[in-house]
Formats: C-alpha cells, sequence, structure tokens
C-alpha cells in the first residue's frame, strides 16, 4: 500500500466513524487483483470512495463528496461499452451486496476508465429491488 492510499483510507475512515468502508475497497481490491492474475478477467480494476451522483440519492446516503463507489479501469486502452457493463454487473448483480453498500451511504456506482474517462454511472437504488420502499 502506498502511502496516499493510506492517507485517503485513514481519512475515509475517520469521517466514517469505522473501517468497514475501507474493508470492503480492501476485499474488492483484492479480489480484482486475484481475478486479474489468473486470467479471469482481461481488465485490471481497482475501487476507491469518490463523489457521487446527486441524482441518485437516498436517505441513507452520505454527503454527496463520499457517496459514490467507483470502479476504476486500470488498463483501460480500446476498452468498449460491453466491457464497462460486463464490469458493472459484478456489483448490479448482487442484491445483498448493493444493499450493503446503500447501508455504508454509497448511492453511487460509476465504473470508468482511469485515462480514457470512458464510463457509466448506476443509480445503486434502481438496482436494490426495494420497490422505494423507505428510499427518496
Amino acid at each position: 500500500m502506498n502511502l496516499r492510499t493510506f492517507f485517503t483510507n485513514l481519512i475515509n475512515s475517520l469521517l466514517d466513524g469505522s473501517f468497514e468502508r475501507v474493508r470492503i475497497i480492501n476485499e474488492m481490491n483484492r479480489g480484482f487483483q486475484e481475478h486479474f492474475f489468473t486470467g479471469e478477467i482481461d481488465r485490471l480494476c481497482k475501487v476507491s470512495i469518490c463523489s457521487g451522483d446527486q441524482d441518485f440519492r437516498h436517505e441513507m446516503s452520505s454527503i454527496w463528496f463520499r457517496s459514490g463507489f467507483k470502479i476504476s479501469i486500470e488498463n483501460d486502452t480500446k476498452i468498449q461499452d460491453s466491457e464497462i457493463i460486463e464490469i458493472s454487473q459484478y456489483v448490479l448483480n448482487n442484491n445483498p451486496f448493493i444493499r450493503q453498500l446503500m447501508s455504508m451511504g454509497f448511492d453511487t456506482l460509476i465504473v470508468q476508465g482511469k485515462t480514457t474517462g470512458i464510463g457509466k454511472k448506476f443509480s445503486l437504488k434502481a438496482y436494490s429491488n426495494l420497490q422505494n420502499y423507505f428510499l427518496q
């Protein structure tokens, strides 16, 4: 872990009052790295916290600049929309995980190329299957 990552994680932990967000991000990063090394996926992805989309807010959302769950595609040369959709489906097809992210204050999933900036944003509440129960 480099120094910048350490301080980012520390700041996020202090703002949250817990290490749960940092733990989830570290586990996702390890998982994506293992899948890339074994050849299960062709794109190396890294997860981080970023600004969410104000239009995707719900009653459990963190402050807007910390409500985005971003998957950054590190090797994004010649990336196609189909690949972005495929990577986003790792999260969007897992309702319990979406609900866990929402309970931790996330409202936006962002999947984006690191250098090209090509990507998509997804509202977590739209994929949570809660039928707008208690969500505004």
